[in-house]
């Protein structure tokens, strides 16, 4: 492990160097635009919202008394609307004490607030008032966000706060996040599983592919924040993996518009608009956004067959470029019913429109080094996807206790996907000229898909302290998915089109997935803090198929999976949380589809209807340290696996492989995960993160399939600077190193640079990008079987220079302040 990192620590910062460089010439060419630049302000605003802790309702009248460090003429007394709100205009720059008094509650002081030009605008959002026989006086320390921030086991990335997110989708910003690792595949990982992904604490309730187009179309700077939590919230609690929330902007009173277009050298082009409007009861907000994408690479790979009297080789060189259009549309409107009721509608709409095109060179030498066949093959793939979603979300909240609330979130999803892939194959003689013989193939793939989902919480607390927190909710997904897919070839003794039945399918697939849970939250003396729960859940899955020789499934089954954590607050800087809990994956459509995907003849993949859950022990450590300096957050965990279903590749007689799922025996998981921030000065801050997660397989699969044991790791670098209010600088470097049961895939590593310059007073944003400026993504692969050997090298061309140009409108607050008095 030691040499490991050490290695990768120095391979880093030789990176580090390069970055330098251009940074210094990005910042030489957008230094004539700073020329222009108007003379900067010495005045900012003060602003904030108070409320009663009780039930969330505001308190106007509230005397809100500034005091200034330095000068006492800049001392000024406000009192706050009928909305509890209040603004400081136009004050100089300087450290200030705020003093907030109202009758009836105790006084609330914020002290350390630093106005100045990188931060001249401060708002406080929801100020809690505590009655007054509660306590005599509370004081916070104002601290400023971060760019990467840890707090009660959530690592929070603030996106509104990078340069990064103008011009990127939200699920390049997923890449950035510590701890968040993408495979070669193009999906993430945390901690070696895949992250539940929910967008303002809903599940999206999507399939993979619907998923990932998503993440792909929706633009980050509408982005606020997200979170990533490693231990699960009881509501999620049997997830196999951690949960990532997307919150989206909300926006403040008043009305708010930006808009922003991006163009890059690889081919990239993004614009849209992004709007928001708040009053008294009503919040509006609306974004559309059109992306196109371009993806260029190519990859080569050596298999040796070894048969019992002979071995052989089978050589593949391939290039591709894939083409993608996708708009999408976000709605989103929250209506206060009154302070303890409201409901939150969105819809949300996506596009994809995709061209790709695929041409490959296989050949087979034996062990005298001589070719005995040879082809070449073009794929064209069409794909038209569409997809609505519409949720609703009712929040209650009680009226003599404010943790009591009750939450109900549903949604429906409907699409549809039209998939055209060709196949034309040409085959060679030992020469590697045209033999004369070729064929054409073609899979037309319609996809309907719909899904529903309800899902309730309740949280109750008992006594008048509100040390016992009562958990209990219920939910009901439901997923329907119909294909149909239509096989064909050309006949070149009729020179018709002629089905292949053999290869054809039409079916349902159906999941539907019932839960109910029961947890209890005891808060104890000295920072103790036991969480306690039990869930379960009934699942139904069925395959009914219409078309094909493959036989109806169905399968359904009960699971108990309780959980218990125990958090310990040593003082406020430092905490330490043990997590047991019992989590279940099902298996998605993706691992049951039975429908062959030959677009590599001599490698084919297919999906099995017949696997079963994997169920998962886990017991995790989870030790935090945060100052205002330094954040640290570092995790110990250990699984043990039951039933694990994974990807087998199997040479076959006809000297192809196959690739499916199937359940093989029980494996245990360690993992290790580590991430600090460091605060060097205002200006200058450093994340970095690393990680391990290591399997260990049976000896049965070792025999049977070869498994080997392995590990994945990690390493990661961010650092952001500001050298003065206009101007931000970001860059992020990652390794990642990938483990498979029959081999592993390395990459080199990836860069991120960008710099942005705000013009305008903060109106217009310039914001230049470089992404692996010095290279290509590689990814090198050894896989093992009983009988083959595969290495394989891949590249991906994603270097890419990016400008991004936005324009924000100002904000214009329709309730007057309170005067000064």
């Amino acid at each position: 492990m030691k040499p490991f990192f050490y290695h990768n620590c120095l391979v880093l910062a030789g990176y580090m160097k390069y970055q330098f460089i251009i940074i210094f010439s990005l910042l030489w060419t957008i230094h004539g635009i700073g020329q222009t630049t108007l003379k900067p302000k010495f005045v900012g605003n003060l602003s904030g919202t108070i409320q009663d802790a009780k039930n969330g309702k505001p308190v106007p009248g509230s005397t809100v008394m500034l005091y200034s460090k330095s000068d006492a003429k800049n001392n000024k007394i406000v009192t706050s609307d009928k909305n509890g709100e209040f603004l400081f205009e136009k004050i100089p720059f300087d450290y200030y004490k705020i003093n907030i008094h109202a009758l009836g509650f105790s006084l609330f002081t914020i002290d350390s607030i630093l106005l100045r030009a990188e931060k001249d605008e401060i708002y406080f959002s929801e100020i809690q008032l505590k009655d007054s026989s509660s306590m005599l006086q509370e004081v916070v320390v104002y601290s400023e966000k971060k760019l990467i921030e840890e707090k009660d086991g959530i690592l929070t990335y603030n996106v509104g706060e990078s340069p990064l997110s103008n011009g990127a989708s939200t699920a390049e910003m997923l890449k950035n996040m510590p701890m968040v690792n993408a495979n070669p595949d193009g999906s993430i990982t945390v901690k070696g599983k895949a992250p539940l992904i929910l967008i303002d604490e809903k599940p999206s309730n999507l399939n993979a592919q619907q998923l990932s187009e998503l993440l792909e179309s929706l633009p980050a700077n509408m982005v606020e924040k997200v979170e990533l939590m490693q231990t699960p919230p009881p509501e999620y609690a049997t997830y196999d993996g951690s949960v990532i929330n997307i919150v989206t902007k909300k926006g403040r009173v008043g009305y708010y518009q930006k808009l922003w277009l991006s163009a890059g050298t690889n081919g990239q082009r993004t614009g849209g608009t992004y709007l928001s409007y708040k009053s008294k009861k009503i919040t509006f907000n609306g974004h559309f956004n059109i992306a196109k994408y371009n993806v260029i690479g190519n990859s080569r790979s050596t298999r040796q067959n070894i048969y019992t009297d002979s071995t052989n080789f089978f050589y593949t060189k391939s290039n591709y470029v894939n083409k993608t259009t996708s708009p999408t549309v976000r709605l989103e409107s929250n209506i206060d019913i009154n302070k303890r009721k409201n409901i939150e509608l969105v819809y949300q709409g996506i596009i994809s429109n995709i061209d790709n095109v695929t041409n490959a060179d296989y050949t087979n030498v034996n062990n005298k080094a001589q070719i005995w066949r040879a082809s070449k093959r073009t794929v064209d793939y069409d794909g038209n996807t569409y997809n609505h979603g519409f949720s609703g979300t009712y929040n209650w909240k009680g009226a003599k206790q404010k943790s009591e609330k009750l939450n109900i979130h549903t949604g429906l999803n409907f699409g549809k996907g039209v998939n055209d892939k060709s196949f034309y194959q040409q085959y060679l003689l030992n020469d590697l000229t045209p033999s004369g013989q070729d064929s054409t193939q073609n899979q037309f793939i319609d996809t309907y898909t719909t899904s529903f989902y309800i899902i309730t919480n309740y949280f109750k607390p008992w006594f008048k302290n509100e040390k016992f927190l009562l958990i209990t909710g219920v939910n009901f997904t439901n997923n329907d998915d119909h294909t149909i897919l239509n096989a064909s070839y050309l006949n070149k003794a009729t020179n018709t089109i002629t089905d292949n039945e053999l290869l054809s399918s039409n079916f349902i697939f159906n999941q539907g997935i019932t839960t109910s849970r029961i947890g209890i939250t005891f808060l104890l003396n000295k920072g103790w803090r036991i969480s306690i729960g039990e869930q379960a859940e009934y699942t139904l899955t069925s395959f009914h198929f219409l078309k094909g020789v493959t036989p109806n499934t169905r399968n359904d089954y009960w699971r108990f999976l309780p959980n218990i954590s125990f958090r310990k607050e040593f003082s406020s800087k430092l905490n330490s949380t043990i997590t047991i809990r019992e989590t279940i994956r099902r298996p998605s459509i993706m691992e049951l589809n039975p429908n062959i995907d030959y677009t590599d003849p001599y490698n084919i993949r297919f999906g099995n209807p017949l696997i079963n859950p994997t169920l998962t022990q886990n017991i995790e450590y989870n030790l935090g340290y945060n100052s205002n300096k330094l954040n640290i957050n570092s995790s110990f965990g250990y699984n043990k696996v039951k039933d694990v279903f994974t990807t087998i590749r199997t040479l076959v007689a006809t000297g192809r492989t196959q690739t499916t799922y199937q359940n093989i025996s029980d494996q245990e998981e360690y993992h290790f995960n580590f991430w600090s921030g460091i605060t060097i000065t205002r200006k200058f801050k450093v994340n970095l993160s690393s990680g391990m997660h290591y399997n260990k397989y049976s000896p049965i699969d070792k025999i049977m399939y070869k498994y080997m044991d392995g590990g994945s790791y990690y390493t990661g670098l961010n650092y952001s600077f500001m050298p003065n209010s206009l101007t931000t600088i970001e860059a992020n470097n990652k390794y990642n190193s990938f483990a498979t049961p029959q081999g592993i895939s390395r990459s080199n590593i990836s860069m991120q640079i960008s710099l942005q310059r705000k013009l305008m007073n903060k109106k217009v944003n310039i914001n230049v990008s470089a992404t692996d400026p010095f290279g290509l993504t590689k990814y090198k692969g050894h896989t093992e079987g009983p009988n083959f050997i595969i290495d394989s090298y891949s590249i991906t061309n994603v270097r890419n220079f990016k400008l991004t140009i936005s324009y924000q409108f100002n904000k214009t607050y329709t309730q007057k302040l309170a005067p000064e008095k």
